[in-house]
């Protein structure tokens, strides 16, 4: 097959992954800036386990028919809600000749749906769609990654693949542990910015009717179907009778509204206290769909999401139902993280003693203080949410929401939609009645745009607008709502050279850089480990038993760079308090990449006496580079004034990349900069 077909010569982005999949099989390069660092991850595993780009549309790897049949039998639940889900899909994109597979957790397809006439993506009914015998795919990378992801065109390992795009979510139980994905794939010319939210969409109305399955069975054990199964859902749920009485209410509503107290059964609607007023609501002819609310409880107030609509019953007249979703369900249905409804922090959970980290707090108070907006750089684990957190929670918009917004971890296609809302039929794909985007959502409070150094040029336009003219317009919409919100951003870049290298709009940096708050990495602040160490072991002392540390291990802690910051410090200190025998941690239960990397503390401190060769000096060089630059292969090539093929083959050969897995420093703890496929 001839290298290079380049099926859409119309659109640069694919044009462009073209090139960089050409690149790469002829000089060996991937351009992690074009198609994406998982993407050069994902064919450096490909190409080291042998398999043939180029070989053509390659025989379907399939699970043995006994396999396959145990694998049907144990995802009962999960199949019978997907199958109603999938035709779903279906429908909704009729006639764009897209394909749906359900996988199992270990990337075996259990269901496989096409339109008639579409052409099969990656294989057949048992094919496994694992990275190892399928390629760099979307189905492998959403069960890797855990999150919704899109593999288009030329970032696909296989060439025959290139002609298609790919947009896949996993899915996960009530426990959280991951039952398997779902994908959808289209052609080429057929692709479009709302296939991602479908298939995330998909994803989220799977578990929560797998949920709802498993709920209903606990509920027929019970005995008590109507009241347990009101108990068991996840939102808020009140019945309302002809008279606008309460009949029934669900715990989940007692718990945020009332703080699991009391019972409003038998209560007229009205004292339910919201906004807008709740029997005004009911007076209306229309039913509400997505209807953004606030509740005002006992102890706190909560925003939500509104759904009345009429409930079937034997009774004389019609029985109401109104479903209210809080704020962090509806934003883990669009697969991001939000802090909303969790404890926050404050400055006394920032733990040190050094003079630059004190200078930072005190500058966050002041700033905290006067409502000022507020940039904080700082790398990857050096606590720059921490910071976010503290300065919403002394300021005089603490009793109002904290949303967080993280640039970097939203694909491209969802992240428009995400910050600013979509109205009804924005998309094909978008929730009936539309949603509020995240400015909406932290109206009065704070929104944290973490890792805004990732945020799309385009929408650093609109959200430029939004800032000066304090209105946000949803996607689809014609009216713009007013917002007032206190902007924290933060980035692990330097945005002056950003705004230099034409990434940044200098405009949007001085309308965020108020106050500008520089964390210092561990490194520089080596005296707070021994407090950070303290810290930790005081808050899981009655977990884990360690009392202390020997006075040669603190040695080695305060010795080593950290990389990774805090959070590396603190991953690699669970780990060590978790395979410990008794009360103390020694030098003996460090690990190799501490004890090796630490300034002043020498191979024989750890009872050993050699001479490391000039390689393996070199590549401990490199590895350190490479941390500083948290895990970025590119720019840690451009300090050393190397090749990044010279780096890759340094870290591999010493052992810090190791084959078929994320490299060592990703192990430790370090926040390595994500880039979305």
């Amino acid at each position: 097959m001839p290298v290079n077909p380049f099926y859409n010569i119309e659109n640069p982005e694919l044009i462009g992954y073209e090139y960089a999949w050409v690149d790469y099989f002829r000089n060996g390069v991937c351009n992690d800036g074009i198609v994406g660092r998982r993407v050069c991850e994902s064919w450096g595993r490909c190409d080291e386990a042998g398999l043939s780009a180029t070989a053509g549309k390659t025989d379907a790897v399939l699970c043995p028919p006994v396999d396959f049949e145990s694998r049907i039998e144990r995802n009962t639940d999960y199949l019978k809600i997907a199958d109603t889900i999938v035709d779903s899909v279906i429908d909704t994109l009729e006639g764009q000749g897209i394909g749906v597979y359900i996988v199992d957790a270990d990337g075996i397809v259990l269901r496989l749906r096409c339109e008639r006439g579409t052409e099969l993506y990656l294989g057949e009914v048992r094919s496994d769609l694992c990275e190892r015998a399928a390629g760099t795919n979307c189905v492998d990378f959403a069960l890797r990654y855990l999150e919704a992801v899109s593999v288009i065109g030329a970032q696909h390992y296989f060439q025959h693949y290139h002609k298609y795009a790919g947009y896949a979510a996993p899915i996960r139980d009530v426990g959280g542990e991951t039952l398997g994905a779902i994908a959808i794939f289209v052609r080429l010319e057929h692709m479009s910015g709302y296939m991602m939210p479908v298939a995330a969409t998909a994803a989220k109305a799977i578990e929560n009717g797998i949920d709802v399955l498993r709920s209903h069975a606990v509920i027929e054990r019970q005995n008590s179907e109507k009241q347990d199964i009101l108990d068991s859902v996840t939102d808020g749920i009140i019945y309302i009778d002809k008279n606008r009485r309460i009949s029934y209410v669900n715990q989940k509503f007692l718990d945020f509204y009332a703080g699991g107290v009391g019972d409003l059964r038998g209560k007229k609607v009205n004292n339910i206290r919201m906004r807008p007023r709740i029997d005004a609501l009911l007076d209306e002819a229309n039913k509400h769909v997505n209807l953004p609310v606030k509740l005002i409880g006992e102890k706190k107030s909560w925003r939500a999401l509104l759904n009345h609509h009429p409930a079937h019953s034997n009774l004389e007249g019609e029985n109401e139902i109104l479903i209210f979703t809080t704020t962090d369900e509806v934003e883990e249905m669009a697969g991001a993280i939000s802090k909303e409804g969790e404890p926050l922090r404050t400055f006394e959970s920032i733990i040190g003693s050094s003079m630059e980290l004190r200078k930072c707090v005190a500058n966050a108070k002041r700033a905290a203080d006067y409502g000022a907006r507020v940039i904080l750089e700082g790398e990857s684990g050096t606590g720059k949410e921490v910071f976010a957190q503290a300065i919403h929670n002394r300021s005089s918009r603490c009793d109002e929401a904290f949303v967080a917004v993280d640039c970097g971890a939203i694909p491209r296609e969802l992240l428009e939609s995400e910050i600013f809302g979509y109205e009804d039929g924005a998309f094909t794909g978008a929730l009936k009645g539309g949603r509020a985007g995240r400015f909406e959502q932290a109206h009065k409070g704070t929104l944290f745009l973490d890792e805004i150094g990732n945020l799309p040029y385009d929408m650093q336009a609109k959200l430029l607008r939004v800032l000066n003219d304090s209105l946000v317009t949803r996607i689809g919409g014609q009216k713009a709502t007013k917002v007032d919100v206190h902007i924290i951003a933060a980035t692990n870049r330097d945005l002056r050279k950003e705004i230099e290298a034409g990434h940044f709009r200098e405009d949007l940096y001085y309308r965020l850089n108020v106050v500008h708050i520089n964390i210092p990495p561990l490194r520089e602040r080596r005296e707070d480990i021994p407090l950070l160490v303290e810290n930790f072991i005081r808050q899981n002392r009655q977990r884990t038993g360690i009392r202390t540390v020997d006075e040669d291990a603190m040695r080695a802690l305060r010795g080593y760079s950290w990389p990774g910051n805090v959070r590396q410090l603190y991953n690699i200190f669970e780990r060590m308090m978790i395979f410990a025998d008794g009360t103390r941690i020694t030098v003996d239960m460090l690990p190799k990449i501490v004890f090796e990397n630490a300034e002043g503390f020498a191979r024989g401190d750890m009872g050993e006496s050699s001479i490391d060769d000039l390689d393996t000096v070199s590549a401990r060089y490199v590895n350190n580079v490479y941390g500083r630059f948290g895990g970025n292969i590119k720019r840690t090539a451009e300090a050393l004034k190397i090749s990044r093929s010279t780096v890759y083959r340094m870290l591999r050969g010493a052992g810090y990349l190791p084959e078929g897995g994320r490299d060592n420093l990703v192990k430790e703890g370090l926040n390595a900069s994500r880039e979305n496929i």
